[in-house]
This record gives C-alpha cells, structure tokens and sequence, in this order.
C-alpha cells in the first residue's frame, strides 16, 4: 500500500485561493455587467420611446389626412347652422370610431415643463381600468384612458404617462402651477387647457377618471421611482377651436 508523502503539498479541494479568487473574479464581472445594464436602462429605454414617437407621428399624419378626406364628405360635420362646440363634439366621435389601441390621438403640449408628445388611444373596456391594461402601450408615450372621452365629446380627457422611464414625458408634472396652459392638438380641433390643481391619490382611486369637472386629467406614479401613489393634474377647458381643414373652410 502506497504510503502518501508529507513533502509532497496536495492542493486543497475547490481549487484553493486560486480557485476562490477566479469566482470572485467572475462574481465582481457579473456584477459589474448587471449593474452597467442598470445604469443604462433609462437611457435606451428613452431611445425607444423617442423611436416609437417617429413611428407614431408619421402614423398620424397619414390618419389625419384620412379623417379630414372622410369629414368633408360627411354632412353631419358641415359647419352650417352649428355651433364651434357641437362641431367638436360630432368630429370628436366620429374621429373616435376609427381609433384602435396604440393608435396616435392627439399632441399633448405643456410649455412650462417643455413637453411635446403624442398620446395613445388606450385599451378599451375593463381592461382600460387595469393598471397593467397600458403597459406596454405607456413605453412608447402617454396613452388615452379609453374609458374616458376623446376632447371635446365629454368629460375628462385622462392621460396616463411614465414618471421615470421610456423620456419620463411626466417627470416634471409636479412642477405645474395653476393657471399654467396645457394644449391638445387632434386632427378635428385644438384645445387649451387651464391648470387647475394638483393632488395625490392611492393608485386604486379610479374615481379621477369620472370626475365631470374637468377638461383634463393627467396620471402618474409619485414619488419617482415609486408607484406607492399617483399624481393627478386637473385642468379645466378654456377653449375648442375647430380646425378649418378639417371643414374645408
């Protein structure tokens, strides 16, 4: 039987410091590769998002050419003997009907936190009260609560949008003051909307989507990088002007 030799050193099993300084090697690699993907989630999510709004915009161009050709052939959106307002009711439910989910509505502009976007059509139903309903629509800009009217067919016009990621179009929604002017352009009239208030709510609270008191409702998680709360602007309509390209004026 083979004795074993005590000047011969036997590594220890697992490889020895050699062995644990390899793992950690590969540890330390693995972290710094997470955490780099980390770092950068923000700022590729933001290209996508600002990819998607290409996309979207020249989606609309070609929707609202479409819809301008189908009014002037429509007799019940013929300006004669109606008023501005019942106009923008009649376009704005006709313009509905063509909507489908991810479909561009309309341009959201707020000068005081330098926001140009264009927003969604949401999905409709029950599934447009779930907060998860949107979610993949909310990566490429605002989106349309579905279960609430277009401008100018009802009361509010909801819009949901990203506080932190894909160009956080809402980070700076806490920074409007009342009185501050917000517009909605569709392809059947503008609308300038007057801040009204702010307020935070739990993110069950759905009763801000029903609240007739208001022009516009916009949402969005609060604090940042939190969805323990939702922030909600209110804003009250000043003014629907009709497009004349739309009537053929």
């Amino acid at each position: 039987m083979d004795q074993i030799d005590p000047s011969v050193e036997t590594p220890p099993a697992g490889g020895g410091r050699g062995g644990r300084s390899r793992w950690l090697r590969l540890a330390g690699d693995l972290l710094l590769i997470v955490g780099g993907l980390v770092l950068a989630y923000p700022f590729w999510s933001a290209a996508y998002a600002q990819v998607q709004q290409s996309r979207l915009d020249s989606t609309y161009l070609k929707q609202s050419a479409a819809f301008i050709q189908d009014v002037r052939a429509n007799v019940d959106t013929r300006p004669h003997g109606v008023s501005d307002e019942e106009l923008v009711r009649r376009l704005a439910i006709r313009f509905g009907r063509r909507l489908e989910p991810g479909d561009p509505v309309g341009r959201l502009r707020i000068p005081r936190i330098d926001l140009d976007r264009l927003v969604q059509q949401g999905i409709g139903g029950r599934a447009g009260l779930d907060p998860d309903g949107d979610r993949s629509l909310l990566h490429s800009g605002p989106v349309h609560y579905a279960v609430t009217p277009l401008p100018g067919a009802g009361e509010p016009f909801a819009v949901a949008g990203h506080r932190t990621t894909y160009g956080a179009p809402f980070y700076k929604l806490d920074k409007l003051r009342k009185g501050d002017p917000i517009f909605v352009d569709t392809p059947y009239a503008r609308f300038r909307y007057a801040v009204a208030k702010t307020t935070v709510v739990d993110p069950t609270d759905i009763g801000v989507l029903s609240d007739r008191g208001y022009g516009l409702v916009l949402t969005t998680c609060t604090p940042p990088y939190s969805a323990a709360h939702r922030l909600i602007v209110w804003a009250t309509l000043e003014r629907a002007k009709p497009l004349r390209k739309a009537l053929g004026r």
